[in-house]
């Protein structure tokens, strides 16, 4: 077979590849179409009869990059760098990437309180964001109490509006809590808007589950109930 035309058809097959490859949207994939396409453009002017060097230097220089990026996003999107502490720890930030996960535990400190340990104070600035694992985490407001189910996050208003504690936070039979500093997180999320929508996300679920923990449907009805609402009919279901 004429080596010109073996020459032209790889030529071809890697314009192929980067076009397909600006067409996609994930990124990943992109990656891997381009590389793939630049290999071709290098074996192009490495196997010609007269083989252009600074050509085939270059693209295998820009396969090399693409490769090491690559390996980047498949380091973000995976965790099979985590230990089996991380792991478990990551699936309470179900809104993270493994990648923005890894960049904040640094940033975190697991202790282990005793009985009756006080995490925050109502009207009282908050300096951590807390993760906390405990079957019974008590919430005092307004001189009213109520429980809910650990694990659960403490501190995320504080975080999120910058305002003192809304709330008393105390564990009565103990647990463990991992902390992160609010300052310090804070810079994080504003240096990385991504992280700062993940977080936001995350919290949304998180006060989301609280109410639905901590007011019964039978005590906000009888709520609405007092203060003059009337409850709309329930919907029939036509057969």
């Amino acid at each position: 077979m004429d080596v010109s035309l073996i020459l032209s058809g790889i030529l071809f097959v890697g314009l192929i590849l980067k076009i397909a490859g600006f067409l996609v949207r994930d990124e990943l994939l992109l990656r891997v179409m381009v590389a793939g396409g630049l290999a071709c453009d290098a074996a192009f002017y490495g196997l010609r009869p007269e083989p252009i060097l600074q050509s085939t230097l270059s693209n295998l220089g820009l396969v090399a990059i693409n490769v090491a990026l690559i390996l980047l996003i498949i380091s973000e999107r995976t965790t099979w760098r985590m230990s089996a502490e991380d792991r478990s720890l990551f699936t309470h930030f179900g809104t993270l990437t493994p990648g923005q996960f890894r960049r904040l535990r640094p940033m975190m400190v697991r202790q282990t309180e005793g009985a009756g340990a006080e995490l925050t104070w109502e009207g009282q600035p908050v300096e951590n964001l807390m993760l906390v694992f405990s079957d019974r985490i008590l919430i005092a407001k307004d001189g009213a109490e109520f429980p809910i189910a650990g694990p659960a996050f403490v501190g995320e208003i504080a975080l999120l509006t910058g305002n003192p504690s809304s709330a008393s936070v105390t564990l009565p039979d103990g647990g463990t809590v991992v902390r992160l500093p609010i300052t310090q997180f804070k810079r994080r999320m504003a240096r990385t808007p991504a992280l700062s929508n993940a977080m936001v996300a995350l919290f949304g679920h998180e006060l989301a589950r609280k109410v639905a923990d901590s007011v019964p449907m039978d005590r906000a009805a009888q709520t609405r109930h007092v203060n003059g609402a009337v409850p709309k009919p329930a919907l029939r279901r036509v057969e």
